[in-house]
C-alpha cells in the first residue's frame, strides 16, 4: 500500500492534536506530541507497510502522551522530594525502606505485565490516571461493560498474584 503522507497529515492533524489536548490538557504540548507522532509515523511508513494509518498514528500519539504524563509526574514527584529536603533527616525513609518499596514496585510491574495489553491499559487509565470507567470507555471507544470486565479480570489477577507473592516472601 502506497501511503500519501501529505494526505494523511492533512486529514488527521487537527483531529490528532485535539485528541492529544484532551489527554495532556495543554494545546502547546499536544501540538508538539502530534508533530512527533507524525515524524515517527513517517519513519515507520518507510520501513514497513502500515495497513491502518489512522489507528497506527493515534496509537503512537497516545503512547507519547502517556509517556509525557508519566514523565511530568516523575518530575513533579522529584520536585516535591527536592522541596522536602528541607525536612529533618528523620522524616526520610531509610535505605531499607526504599529497597522494599522498589521491590514492591518491581513486583507490581511484573504482575501487570502478565495481563493482556488492553486489560493493562484499562487498569492503568483507571488506577494510575484516575479515569472513571465511563471516561476510560470513551477514551478507548469501548463499552462501559467491557471496561468493567477488564477491570474485574485485572483486579482478580492482581489479588491472586499479591497473595502468592506474599506467601513466597514468608516461605523464604
Amino acid at each position: 500500500m502506497n501511503l500519501n503522507v501529505e494526505a494523511i497529515y492533512l486529514n488527521h492533524q487537527s483531529e490528532l492534536q485535539f485528541h492529544l489536548t484532551r489527554i495532556v490538557n495543554c494545546p502547546d504540548i499536544a501540538a508538539d506530541l502530534a508533530q512527533e507522532s507524525f515524524i515517527i509515523f513517517f519513519r515507520e511508513a518507510q520501513k514497513q507497510t502500515i495497513d491502518h494509518p489512522r489507528g497506527f498514528l493515534f496509537r503512537v500519539a497516545k503512547n507519547l502522551a502517556y509517556d509525557h504524563i508519566k514523565h511530568r509526574k516523575v518530575t513533579e514527584n522529584y520536585q516535591q522530594t527536592k522541596d522536602q529536603s528541607l525536612l529533618p533527616p528523620s522524616e526520610f525513609p531509610s535505605a531499607e525502606k526504599l529497597v522494599s518499596i522498589d521491590e514492591r514496585l518491581t513486583a507490581i510491574k511484573r504482575i501487570l505485565d502478565e495481563l493482556p495489553l488492553r486489560t493493562q491499559e484499562i487498569f492503568i487509565l483507571n488506577r494510575v490516571y484516575g479515569m472513571t470507567y465511563a471516561e476510560t470507555a470513551l477514551e478507548l471507544g469501548i463499552s462501559d461493560s467491557a471496561v468493567e470486565k477488564h477491570m474485574a479480570k485485572a483486579l482478580l489477577h492482581c489479588r491472586a498474584q499479591f497473595k502468592t507473592h506474599l506467601l513466597d516472601q514468608y516461605d523464604s
